[in-house]
């Protein structure tokens, strides 16, 4: 059984038995109505593409479509629409429609719960309880993102009153011999608060090769497996980081690392097999060619192949 919720919005959705259906921009209106055109049949989510596409490509808004039957997600997105979802051990998957031509096709075995939607209202956690959302009913409506689990939701109790904990007398500590205490301020004056110390931005200082080789995060580095450059941004040569005995699947120049002191960033160079960047917390996002995307300490940069590469902070 799969428990489906709506997120209060205004773009146009449908609902039928069987999945949900999100569009939007200027033709949002007449692409639901192809959809609900077809709802009573109960169809699957390749034939409300097939109706979102029916006018062609260029009518086509953006939009998601989004399945998920006994641990089977089945999703299409176009445009901004974006898709989270979490598999058995609790490992969190994110993509968007962003940059393709057409549409996005996602299918997952083992997931758990889902939210699909609009990236402005994306939540935050995926286990949100039932406080911002409202039960789908099949036909139209409109919302800016849909939860699909496949157990229903854990609602929360309400909260127990806590009685507070009785006052304790201020605990006096003696001084050591020879030291005095500071005199009182007078009546009225707080002491000021104290002034915090400048903490450097945690930020990776270098990465981790497959086979544990150290490389410090220095200017720009091109990883790969066999990086090479023909062209040269100023006076500026970036390091060739070659990764040892990289599958076939890694380019030759697959991505580029480069830091200006407070942040570092890695870019995919329009490799054929891609880059997934795995942050701490476990959140995998598919790097999009040419659009850096930032780093933090922890992540985990995965090439085909199983190549990874991990950010850390000390050198």
């Amino acid at each position: 059984m799969t428990e489906r919720t709506w997120f209060d919005g205004d773009l146009p959705a449908v609902a039928t038995d069987r999945l949900a259906v999100l569009v939007g921009g200027a033709d949002g209106v007449p692409a639901a109505r192809r959809v609900l055109a077809i709802t009573g049949a109960s169809p699957d989510p390749t034939e409300v593409l097939d109706a979102l596409v029916a006018e062609g490509i260029a009518a086509v808004p953006a939009f998601a479509i989004v399945a998920l039957d006994e641990g089977h997600l089945t999703a299409f997105l176009r445009g901004p629409f974006a898709l989270r979802f979490e598999d058995g051990g609790r490992r969190v998957w994110r993509v968007d429609g962003v940059g393709a031509h057409t549409w996005r096709e996602v299918a997952a075995e083992g997931v758990t719960r889902a939210w699909a939607g609009a990236p402005g209202a994306e939540p935050r956690l995926l286990d949100l309880g039932t406080t911002p959302e409202r039960p789908v009913r099949s036909g139209p409506t409109t919302a800016t993102g849909v939860v699909l689990r496949t157990d229903p939701a854990v609602r929360r109790s309400d909260p127990v009153a806590v009685p507070p904990a009785p006052a304790k007398a201020p605990v006096r500590i003696p001084l050591p011999p020879g030291v005095s205490a500071p005199p009182p301020l007078p009546h009225g004056i707080a002491a000021p608060p104290p002034v915090p110390t400048p903490r450097a931005p945690r930020i990776p200082r270098a990465i981790l090769l497959p086979d544990g080789e150290r490389v410090p995060i220095e200017g720009t580095l091109l990883v790969g497996r066999g990086p090479r450059t023909e062209r040269v941004d100023g006076e500026h040569l970036p390091t060739l980081v070659p990764i040892p005995q990289a599958p076939r699947d890694v380019s030759r120049s697959h991505v580029r690392i480069w830091s200006d002191g407070t942040r570092v960033q890695i870019e995919d160079l329009a490799t054929s097999g891609g880059t997934a960047l795995v942050d701490a917390g476990g959140v995998a996002v598919r790097l999009i060619a040419d659009r850096p995307a930032e780093v933090q300490p922890g992540s985990v940069a995965e090439l085909p192949g199983g190549a990874r590469i991990r950010f850390v902070e000390d050198e």
